[in-house]
């Protein structure tokens, strides 16, 4: 009953009917970017859709080679030097049972929740398109069957043939085009990230004024960027209140809250229970890696510090990665496949979890690094296989602690620190709290609110919006 009030609520807020071939100018039931497999499909409030091509010039629309009643795939191949050409993918190739399933029409995709209104399970494997027309605005397709699976708990229609789909050019033509990797970058802004070192963040690093970061789109975006292309910028001109560096991260997303709390403290104090707190050399590190999900963004803000020393140092881990996998790449092999031990088992917190030092998942176009030597525990592994990751983890290490791959700051208050947590190491040179004080102020953001808020943004920059 939800769904079948839900899809006649759809059709009555946004279904238009599909005008003749003889318009160039059609008004069709799309409008807001929504992933569907990794292509932008637009749908949700009427939208025109403008064409400079007239009906009688068809020969400029893309070619359609589609078979009627077959579920043999289909092939879209635009002309060159038309405005449908897509220079680094000449022909799209699209599989019917996809295209049915990923129609973005209101009785499909619901248009406010923008969630679909059909399981792909329903799809028939023999799904056939029974006839198409080439529009200016896109391919309309109808259907030879219905979904299947519809009970009285969805509108019976659904289980008839006859349904017809549009499906903007902008939304199919080079769906699948270069590489994986390319797609994905496109689709779901995963740039590549930029690999740094100590020289290239001299000359790179960004300093962003604390009240063009908080109060304008431009200041933000700055910001995300920065933070996609090098994994670290920084705050200047940031109050030193106690709790700011909350309202500097919720510029991002929602806070991270840990056994630490909303937001920490980093001084030192006696009988410390993290060794963040205390006055020691702090190596290059990430955080709670014994969590089965660290926090992706990592915040530190300066309130005090007036002591010698307590230096911060930043390196990136992906450009160790880079050295290792070019240099000594069995032992990059290793590093991918044997789990280190991370845990924290203190002030009645026991936490623990075993992963790999370098993680590649290629389905995401995402590297991360799990590297924390002060809350490594005892290695789970059988004894042979010891010598050989801890050969691969010096290794690994050797390029960590380069001079050349570091960047240093000493903290100033009002100064504050944002990092990427799973890419960009970062430590603490040892200080002496007898000659002045160092309080710091941290919280954590996760990646996905940061991916979130950084696609958003970006696509309102693309569209002119700031």
């Amino acid at each position: 009953m939800l769904r079948h009030s839900l899809t006649r609520a759809a059709r009555a807020m946004c279904s238009i009917p599909i005008g003749t071939s003889n318009a160039s100018v059609r008004s069709a039931v799309f409008s807001h970017n929504v992933a569907f497999n990794g292509i932008r499909a637009i749908h949700s409030s009427p939208v025109r859709f403008e064409s400079s091509f007239s009906t009688n010039s068809l020969d400029v629309l893309p070619k359609v080679d589609l078979t009627a009643n077959s579920t043999s795939n289909i092939t879209i191949t635009p002309p060159q030097g038309s405005a449908f050409h897509r220079p680094r993918q000449f022909t799209t190739t699209l599989n019917p049972i996809w295209l049915r399933d990923n129609c973005p029409c209101p009785e499909c995709i619901h248009p406010s929740t923008r969630q679909k209104l059909h399981a792909s399970s329903q799809v028939p494997l023999d799904m056939a398109p029974a006839s198409h027309r080439v529009l200016p605005e896109g391919l309309e397709v109808t259907w030879s069957k219905g979904l299947d699976d519809v009970g009285d708990w969805e509108e019976p229609a659904k289980a008839q043939p006859g349904h017809k789909s549009l499906y903007p050019w902008d939304m199919i033509l080079g769906s699948y085009g270069g590489t994986p990797t390319e797609h994905r970058a496109t689709t779901r802004m995963n740039h590549k990230p930029i690999l740094w070192d100590k020289k290239m963040m001299e000359e790179k690093v960004l300093w962003l004024n604390y009240e063009e970061y908080m109060n304008t789109p431009e200041g933000l975006y700055k910001g995300l960027r920065h933070l996609q292309d090098y994994g670290l910028f920084f705050l200047k001109g940031m109050p030193t209140k106690d709790d700011e560096v909350a309202t500097a991260a919720e510029r991002i997303g929602h806070l991270r809250h840990t056994f630490y709390g909303r937001t920490w403290d980093v001084k030192s104090v006696p009988n410390a229970k993290n060794v963040a707190y205390t006055n020691l050399n702090l190596g290059l590190h990430m955080d709670l890696l014994y969590l089965e999900a660290p926090p992706g963004l990592q915040l530190l803000h300066s309130l005090e510090n007036s002591v010698p020393g307590g230096t911060s140092i930043f390196m990136d881990s992906f450009k160790a990665v880079e050295l290792l996998k070019k240099e000594y790449p069995e032992d990059y092999e290793i590093l991918t496949k044997i789990p280190n031990t991370f845990h924290y088992r203190n002030a009645d917190h026991h936490l623990h979890y075993n992963r790999t030092t370098i993680v590649v998942d290629p389905l995401n176009d995402s590297l991360t690094v799990n590297y924390s030597p002060p809350f490594q525990g005892p290695l789970e592994l059988p004894a042979e296989q010891m010598a050989t990751f801890y050969r691969a983890l010096k290794r690994f290490a050797s390029y960590i602690e380069q001079p050349d791959l570091q960047f240093r700051h000493t903290m100033r208050p009002g100064e504050c620190m944002v990092f990427a947590n799973r890419r960009v190491l970062h430590a603490r040179t040892a200080f002496d709290p007898s000659k002045g004080s160092r309080h710091l102020k941290g919280c954590y953001v996760d990646l996905d609110m940061f991916k979130d808020k950084y696609r958003t943004v970006m696509a309102a920059k693309e569209e002119g919006k700031f």
